[in-house]
């Protein structure tokens, strides 16, 4: 489950807005959706159960490869392809996003949406997307963030160090960078013609939306219901979701667009 998109952070229907966001950076990115250049052969890196991959696959009739690290999530990828019919166009494997079991300038576009924050060696992350991207193909990737430092700070301050690591620490999650450095990041794995761009703005209310999905009548109901151990499990759900709700809001946090290409071939 990813973010949505929004308008100048207007509420709307967030599974709506999920897909739309999908939609606009696949635009933002300038991923040519024409016959004759349309990518045909496309990764998906951090794939989750496979919703970004089928999608993909069904907007460009592309051949799409999703990788995870989960086997219970790319089990319950591939039952879904099988289930919708689309398994011969869209496969799943367990592989590690550091040392990808893929050759050199395999896929038109290589994705990675919202995966690149579970990653510690974001160099060598991105590295390994531009190794398998064809030459003229594209990278995209999609990643949350801290706050860029100002001028003569060292780090965050340390209420803004203290919301990211609870975050961190219920998620798992390394350390954080700044948007700025996915630039940096991309030129020194070789990409040409980066972009990169906050896009917080686009995505404000999807953290409030979630936690409220959680508390409506039915949830609440539903939640009553399903036990206590179901019962805990979503209100420590609830309780981060407010926090990430609250990082993006106060500006501790960020959401970064990033695109670069690889060099074609002289």
């Amino acid at each position: 489950m990813h973010s949505g998109y929004f308008e100048a952070g207007k509420p709307g229907d967030f599974r709506v807005a999920q897909v739309r966001m999908i939609e606009e950076v696949l635009s933002w990115a300038g991923v040519p959706n024409d016959e004759q250049s349309r990518p045909r052969d496309i990764l998906d890196v951090g794939c989750g159960f496979g919703g970004t991959s089928r999608y993909l696959s069904k907007k460009y009739s592309a051949n799409v490869k999703g990788i995870a690290l989960s086997d219970y999530e790319i089990a319950r990828a591939k039952a879904i392809a099988r289930a919708e019919g689309v398994s011969d166009k869209v496969t799943f494997q367990v592989a590690n996003a550091l040392n990808q079991p893929f050759e050199d300038g395999q896929f038109d576009l290589v994705w990675c949406m919202e995966c690149a924050v579970h990653i510690e060696d974001k160099l060598k992350l991105v590295q390994e997307m531009a190794r398998v991207t064809k030459p003229g193909g594209r990278v995209v990737l999609v990643s949350w963030c801290h706050r860029e430092l100002k001028p003569g700070e060292t780090s965050l301050k340390k209420d803004e160090q203290a919301l990211l690591d609870k975050i961190c620490a219920a998620y798992f999650f390394p350390p954080w960078c700044a948007t700025s450095e996915y630039e940096t990041l991309a030129c020194n794995a070789g990409l040409q013609e980066v972009k990169v761009e906050d896009w917080t703005r686009h995505m404000l209310p999807f953290w409030g939306m979630l936690t409220g999905q959680l508390f409506t009548l039915g949830g609440a109901f539903k939640l009553l219901t399903s036990g206590w151990a179901h019962m805990r499990t979503s209100l420590s759900l609830a309780y981060h979701f407010f926090y990430m709700d609250k990082g993006f809001k106060n500006g501790t946090f960020k959401y970064a667009v990033v695109v670069g290409k690889k060099e074609l071939l002289s």
